[in-house]
C-alpha cells in the first residue's frame, strides 16, 4: 500500500509575517532583505516577484528592479512564533512529521486519512488548509503523493494556496513539460550544464537518461535520481527528530540553495541559539560541538559532511559555545552550495549532577562574573531602582 505523504509549504512565511503585522501591506510587493550591497532576498511576495526579484538575489538589484520595492528585514521574534503555530497545528493531523525548516515540512498521514470520516482527499486536504488560515492566517501550499519528491514537487506545482496530487501515473502530464530548473534537486550549476546541452524540460531529461543509459554527457548518479524520483521509486520514509540524550541538535533547510558565507552564518547562528536556550533548558553541560553542511546539488550526491569541535570543558556558557560553533563555521565553510545546515551538542552531562574540576580560566570568568553582578547589585541598591545592566542581558531581552 503506497504511503500518503504530504509536503507544505508555507507561501511567502516571512512576507506574510509582515502582511499579518501591517495589512495594508497585502498586494504590495514587499520584500525580506537586509539593505546595503552585502544584502540578499532572502522571499519577497508574488507582487514583487512581477517585476523579476526572487529568493537569493542581491538586494541592491532588487531595488534597481522595483523601484517601489518595500524592504522589511526579518523578524526573528514573529518568524519563531508562528513557526511554532504551524508545527503545532499539523500535529492534531499526524504525529509524524519531518521538519525541513520554519516554513515547510513532510507529513504521513497515512493512518489518519484512512481513519478519518471524510473520505475525499481534496475536503481533507481543503480542511488543513482552511484551518491552518482561519487559526493562524498563515498560507500554505500542499503537495501530496506516494514519495518525498512527488509530494515536494507537487507544493511547488501551484502556489498561493494551492493543493496538488500527483500520482504516479499523473508525473508525465503534470512534471514534464516543466523546466529543468523546477526539479528538486538539481542546483543551478547541473541546470546551466544540461541546458547547454540542450536539455530543456523534466521530460526531455527523463528521455534521455532513460533511453541512452551509456551516455558520457549525464553522470550515473543524475541518470539514477532522475529516472528513480520520475517513476515513484524514491523515499517515502520520513526523517522523524526525537531526543537523544546524549546530544540536543537540529539541521534546516535554507531559504533557497546558497554559497554565501554571511547570509548561511546569519542563519547558522540562529540554530546555534536555539540549541544553546535547549541545552539550559535541559540543564545540560556540554564538552563536543558539531556543525553539519549538506549540499544542494543531486550532481554531487547531496553529500552531508560533519565537522566536530572539543571545548576545553564542559559548559553550557553561551559565549563559549557560540564563539567556538563560529570558528569552526568559519574554519570549514569553502563558499560551496549547500541546502541545509545544522548544529549539534554533544557528550553531554547533568550539570546539578556533574562533579567538574574548573580550569583557571574558568575560575577566573566566574569570579569575574560574580563581582559584576555584585558591583551592579550594589548600584541599583543605593538608588533603590534598576538604574544599571549588563550589555549582555539587555542585548538578551532584545
Amino acid at each position: 500500500m503506497s504511503r500518503i505523504i504530504l509536503h507544505i509549504d508555507l507561501n511567502t512565511f516571512f512576507v506574510r509575517i509582515e502582511e499579518i503585522k501591517d495589512p495594508s501591506l497585502v498586494g504590495k510587493p514587499v520584500a525580506i532583505g537586509h539593505e546595503g550591497r552585502g544584502g540578499i532576498i532572502s522571499t519577497c511576495s508574488y507582487e514583487a516577484r512581477k517585476y523579476g526579484v526572487h529568493s537569493g538575489m542581491p538586494t541592491f538589484q532588487a531595488t534597481q528592479l522595483c523601484k517601489y520595492l518595500i524592504l522589511k528585514d526579518p523578524d526573528s521574534e514573529y518568524i519563531h512564533l508562528y513557526s511554532n503555530e504551524f508545527f503545532s497545528y499539523l500535529r492534531n493531523f499526524s504525529k509524524k512529521i519531518q521538519v525541513l525548516g520554519c516554513d515547510e515540512c513532510f507529513v504521513d498521514i497515512t493512518e489518519e486519512f484512512a481513519n478519518s470520516k471524510e473520505k475525499n482527499i481534496d475536503k481533507y486536504l481543503k480542511n488543513i488548509q482552511d484551518g491552518l488560515y482561519k487559526k493562524t492566517k498563515l498560507k500554505c501550499s500542499i503537495g501530496v503523493a506516494p514519495t518525498k519528491f512527488l509530494a515536494k514537487m507537487g507544493s511547488d506545482y501551484k502556489k498561493p494556496m494551492g493543493i496538488t496530487i500527483i500520482r504516479k501515473k499523473d508525473v508525465e502530464k503534470l512534471l514534464f513539460p516543466l523546466d529543468i530548473k523546477d526539479f528538486y534537486g538539481i542546483g543551478k550549476q547541473t541546470t546551466s550544464k544540461l541546458k547547454a546541452l540542450g536539455i530543456n524540460t523534466i521530460g526531455e531529461l527523463y528521455k534521455i537518461c532513460k533511453e541512452n543509459p551509456n551516455s558520457n554527457d549525464i553522470t550515473p548518479f543524475i541518470k539514477d535520481y532522475v529516472i528513480s524520483s520520475l517513476e515513484g521509486k524514491t523515499s517515502d520514509k520520513l526523517d522523524l527528530e526525537y531526543e537523544d540524550p546524549k546530544s540536543i541538535g537540529t539541521t534546516r533547510t535554507l531559504p533557497y540553495n546558497s554559497h554565501n558565507k554571511e547570509e548561511i552564518r546569519k542563519f547558522y547562528i540562529k540554530l546555534v541559539d536555539s540549541i544553546i536556550g535547549k541545552l539550559k533548558k535541559e540543564h545540560q553541560l556540554t564538552k563536543t560541538i558539531t556543525l553539519t553542511l549538506k549540499d544542494a546539488d543531486c550532481a554531487t550526491n547531496f553529500k552531508t559532511k560533519t565537522y566536530s569541535k572539543s571545548l576545553n570543558s564542559y559548559t553550557d556558557n553561551e559565549e563559549k559555545i557560540k564563539t567556538a560553533a563560529l570558528s569552526l563555521y568559519d574554519k570549514v565553510f569553502k563558499d560551496q552550495e549547500i541546502r541545509l545546515i545544522g548544529f549539534t551538542v554533544k557528550n553531554l552531562i547533568n550539570k546539578h549532577n556533574a562533579v567538574t574540576q574548573m580550569t583557571f580560566d574558568d575560575y577566573m570568568y566566574h569570579e569575574k562574573e560574580s563581582e559584576t553582578y555584585l558591583l551592579i547589585n550594589e548600584i541599583n541598591r543605593k538608588f533603590n531602582k534598576e538604574v544599571v545592566k549588563r550589555a549582555s542581558d539587555v542585548i538578551k531581552k532584545k
